[in-house]
């Protein structure tokens, strides 16, 4: 009975080691431009790995703020997770879903008064390069209008 355990957990970190291998293109350094509704910016964000290379730590540049990201992924659901935090205060839970080499993100909640979720992504990773990737969402309300984020990011 151990050993059969000690076998899973084994094909479940080289599962893991695996997937987090197929995002390495996006370790190092990036120049992000984004726009929000009518206004825009900048900021870099950083790739590595960590905790035996079974997980990404983004760690991200804003003018105005520090974010920081941990990607990894969890061979029991087949799916990514992504644990976002900033210097504001504000806390995210995103589930990935692997389409080809780009991925959608699903937020969940860990509160009991969010919506239902919808089968929609509320946002998309979409790998345009080695060199290269865009983000398209979230959409949500902003002084009284709705807006939706877009990023670009290249490689420095």
């Amino acid at each position: 009975m151990k050993m059969a355990f000690l076998v899973l957990i084994a094909a479940a970190s080289a599962e893991q080691q695996q997937k987090i291998s197929s995002a390495r293109y996006l370790l190092g350094s990036w120049k992000c431009e984004h726009t929000v509704g009518t206004s825009s910016g900048s900021y870099t964000t950083t790739y590595a790995t960590l905790l035996g290379d079974l997980w990404l730590k983004q760690t991200y540049d804003f003018p105005d703020n520090k974010a920081e990201a941990l990607i990894g992924y969890n061979p029991q659901r087949k799916y990514w997770v992504r644990f976002f935090v900033n210097s504001e205060g504000q806390y995210f839970a995103i589930r990935m879903t692997e389409t080809g080499s780009n991925w959608t993100w699903k937020y969940v909640s860990f509160s009991s008064d969010r919506k239902p979720e919808t089968a929609e992504p509320d946002a998309t990773f979409t790998k345009r390069s080695d060199n290269e990737y865009t983000i398209d969402g979230p959409s949500y309300e902003k002084d009284g209008a709705r807006v939706t984020e877009h990023h670009v990011c290249k490689k420095r």
